[in-house]
């Protein structure tokens, strides 16, 4: 199994939820930490908020959804390997975590054919351990995410794909985006209509 997660800017977007809640992959918090040394301790709001609204991005929300994922498979399918790929400007493969991250970028995101011949070269390395020898380190490396840039998808989800075996029997991608591909293959801006 393939997670193919969007870390566009538009990620970094959130919705007001009421009641304070605490999100595992909540950065805030240290930087919050941080600036409260510099503060007289009162809690302070813009007139008309109630200051009992917590604002979680969409990534947190996807983060949040793969690290149980991730806790689930290795109790139900601990023989089952699984991959992470992002994307924004450029498709990074985490792969399975036990080796440094593999990146595209450049004219490479257009090239339909290298992407799926390079996911399934990059597979033979960064995809090889089960998930309960990699759990640990695949959920530090989702929590650990920032969002930055535009949206890759296309070229994601092709090299995802190919990553996951290209139709081997039991292989899933689950692709967690919010936007449109802008960048690579399948961008939206990119497509000519007929006058």
């Amino acid at each position: 199994m393939v997670f193919a997660i969007d870390i566009s800017g538009s990620m970094c977007v959130t919705k007001e939820i009421r009641g304070k809640h605490s999100i595992k992959a909540d950065k805030s918090k240290a930087a919050f930490a941080d600036l409260m040394k510099f503060s007289d301790g009162s809690d302070q709001k813009l007139t008309g908020e109630s200051g009992n609204i917590t604002y979680i991005s969409r990534l947190q929300c996807v983060q949040a959804a793969i690290e149980s994922q991730i806790q689930d498979m290795k109790k139900g399918a601990p023989d089952r390997k699984l991959g992470i790929v992002t994307f924004n400007h450029e498709v990074t493969v985490i792969g399975d975590g036990t080796k440094d991250p593999h990146v595209v970028t450049g004219d490479k995101l257009y090239n339909y054919e290298f992407l799926l011949e390079n996911g399934s070269k990059v597979s033979e390395t960064h995809l090889q351990k089960p998930i309960k020898e990699t759990s640990s380190i695949l959920a530090e490396r989702v929590m650990n995410l920032e969002e930055t840039g535009p949206t890759a998808l296309g070229p994601a989800l092709a090299t995802a794909i190919a990553l996951a075996g290209q139709g081997a029997p039991g292989s899933a991608v689950v692709l967690c985006t919010d936007g449109l591909s802008n960048v690579g293959l399948g961008a939206f801006d990119e497509i000519r209509t007929k006058e």
